[in-house]
């Protein structure tokens, strides 16, 4: 799971904090603590300043942790932006698992991604550095499924 940082909206009564789960498509909106109703498809209700609601659409790009929140028009990030070759990055374990691991390579993969996310949104962390993490979780994970491929075709002997 993933929570942003608050943010502020003029007009909104408080700090609206998105969470996002990998495995979860749809995202917890919370204002000043309280969850906000969900309305309809990425749509919520977002308490107003003075009063009533206001309606709010949550939109998240391909492969990035930090959605957008739309309110009158207007799109306000979530977290920093993540370029694009991180979020190729983030789906590679899942990527390369598939293309050649079955179920078992598409579990590994899965938490390949999880940890994946995980450095994409560490923060302080440089862009590089976040690279670099992200293609060692990727080869950790063709290892570990090559590893236990091994291990599974050599106790049911399936040479």
């Amino acid at each position: 799971m993933v929570n942003t940082e608050p943010i502020s909206i003029d007009g909104v009564a408080g700090p609206i904090v998105v969470t996002t789960n990998a495995f979860r498509a749809r995202p917890v909106v919370t204002v000043s603590g309280v969850p906000a109703p969900r309305t309809g498809g990425h749509q919520y209700a977002l308490p107003a300043a003075g009063g009533g609601a206001v309606e709010a659409t949550v939109r998240s790009a391909f492969a990035d942790p930090y959605p957008t929140v739309e309110v009158n028009g207007v799109r306000h990030r979530t977290g920093p932006s993540v370029p694009a070759a991180l979020r190729v990055l983030t789906l590679l374990p899942i990527l390369l698992m598939v293309a050649v691991g079955g179920a078992l390579g598409g579990l590994i993969g899965a938490l390949g991604f999880v940890v994946n996310v995980g450095a994409v949104t560490s923060i302080r962390t440089p862009t590089a550095v976040k690279a670099l993490i992200m293609v060692g979780v990727s080869a950790v994970a063709f290892v570990l499924w090559l590893a236990v491929a091994v291990v599974v075709t050599a106790a049911f002997g399936l040479n």
